[in-house]
């Protein structure tokens, strides 16, 4: 029986993708929340990790420690690099890379969904108003800005985990999807450097959030507006995800 592996950095999206799907039970893996469920006949592990490059390399080991996976699927909200997508749309990455001091590093191939998995996606996505499109994840620590290296990338999304759970993918011989859903961009920004709020972990400082909020109030009703933004979007990356479970062959290996 094939196993999955499912990794959501934040509460928000892994509870998204649980109110899609029915008989999950909670467990603890490690330090991190996790659940257990069937679908389609396949075991599937979700572990949320929190934020950042850190927390999602330290929770791929440590689920790989609990599963042998035939798939992991990284999934969640993203922003989008440029104002060719609208909030809500998915992009299923073909590559991934980490991006240092604004630049895009080297490009890491990842697996592709299946024909009729992406059809599935597509559809169910068509069928509430967004669409499914093809791109690359670009793993920041934070930042929205990206000064060189998008030449050539189709619809480039900047997150914080997909290129450190690849890595660990890459060298456990486990194919990888990356899932992530529009939340924010050039049209509707994070009101404030993301950056400037998180500490090593890529953990929010509540201290450095509140003393922006002080300076800037007029930031609390864009920070409503985002979280309206990232609901919808999480709940967009769930939908895309369990229609792509529920095929039969999720992915292509060619």
């Amino acid at each position: 029986m094939e196993t999955i592996g499912l990794i959501a950095a934040m509460k928000l999206e892994s509870n998204a993708f649980l109110r899609c799907i029915k008989g999950w039970r909670h467990i603890d893996i490690g330090p991190f929340r996790g659940f257990r469920f069937r679908l389609m006949d396949r075991n599937c592990v979700l572990i949320t990790s929190g934020m950042g490059l850190r927390n999602a390399m330290e929770a791929t080991h440590t689920l790989l420690e609990e599963i042998d996976p035939h798939l992991l699927v990284s999934f969640g909200i993203a922003g989008t690099a440029r104002d060719d997508l609208q909030i809500g749309d998915v992009v299923i990455a073909r590559n991934t890379c980490l991006m240092d001091k604004g630049l895009a590093g080297q490009l890491q191939a990842l697996t592709f969904l299946s024909e009729a998995a992406w059809n599935a996606a597509a559809q169910v996505l068509h069928s509430d108003g967004a669409h499914l499109v093809p791109g690359t994840a670009i793993t920041t620590h934070g930042s929205q800005v990206v000064i060189q290296g998008l030449e050539g990338m189709a619809h480039p999304v900047l997150e914080m985990e997909t290129a450190g759970i690849a890595q660990i993918s890459a060298k456990k011989g486990i194919p990888l999807v990356s899932i992530r859903s529009i939340s924010d961009g050039p049209q509707s920004p994070i009101p404030f450097d993301f950056e400037t709020v998180l500490d090593f972990k890529d953990n929010i400082r509540i201290d450095a959030l509140l003393r922006i909020v002080l300076h800037r109030p007029q930031i609390i009703f864009q920070s409503w507006q985002l979280l309206q933004n990232s609901r919808l979007a999480a709940d967009h990356a769930a939908l895309a995800l369990v229609a792509v479970l529920k095929q039969p062959s999720p992915v292509t290996f060619t």
